[in-house]
C-alpha cells in the first residue's frame, strides 16, 4: 500500500520510507491482506526498521501479538536500527500492557509467550516458539 505522506520520518525493514498508519487503519478495518502487508514491510528477514517501532501500539491494540515479538527480536538484532526518542515511551508502554494481559486464545498465547522471552533477553526460546507449530502442540499435548 502507498504512503500517505512521501516525508514519513520512518523507514520500512527494507530501509524504505514508509508509513504503517494507512495499512493500520486498513487492518482495523478488516481488509484482506492488510497483515501481510505490515508483515512484508515492518519485518524482513528479522530486520526491522523504525516504521515498525511506529505501529507497534496499534498493532498491539489489534492483538497482533506475533508481529510485535518478531520486532521485538528484530531491535535487537546487530544493525537495527536504535528505538527513536518520540518513539521510545509508546513503544515501551505498549509492549509492557500486551505483557500484562494473558491472551485466552492459544495463537495469541504462543505470540505472548515469544513476546514476553523476547522482551526478557531470551531470544533463541523466542524464536523457538515463533517457529512452532501450534496445531502440532495442541494435537499433541491437547
Amino acid at each position: 500500500m502507498p504512503m500517505s505522506d512521501q516525508r514519513t520520518p520512518w523507514e520500512s525493514a527494507l530501509g524504505r520510507p514508509y508509513d504503517p498508519f494507512p495499512v493500520l487503519d486498513a487492518l482495523a478495518a478488516g481488509e484482506p491482506g492488510a497483515l501481510d502487508a505490515l508483515w512484508a514491510h515492518l519485518v524482513h528477514r528479522g530486520a526491522v526498521g523504525t516504521a515498525s517501532y511506529a505501529a507497534v501500539p496499534r498493532l498491539v491494540d489489534a492483538g497482533q501479538l506475533a508481529l510485535v515479538a518478531a520486532i521485538e527480536l528484530g531491535r535487537e538484532e546487530a544493525g537495527a536500527p536504535s528505538l527513536p526518542a518520540e518513539l521510545r515511551t509508546p513503544y515501551l508502554r505498549a509492549v509492557e500492557y500486551a505483557l500484562e494481559r494473558v491472551p485466552g486464545d492459544s495463537g495469541c498465547l504462543q505470540a505472548w509467550y515469544a513476546l514476553h522471552a523476547a522482551r526478557r533477553g531470551h531470544r533463541e526460546l523466542a524464536r523457538a516458539l515463533q517457529l512452532m507449530d501450534r496445531q502440532a502442540i495442541l494435537d499433541h499435548h491437547g
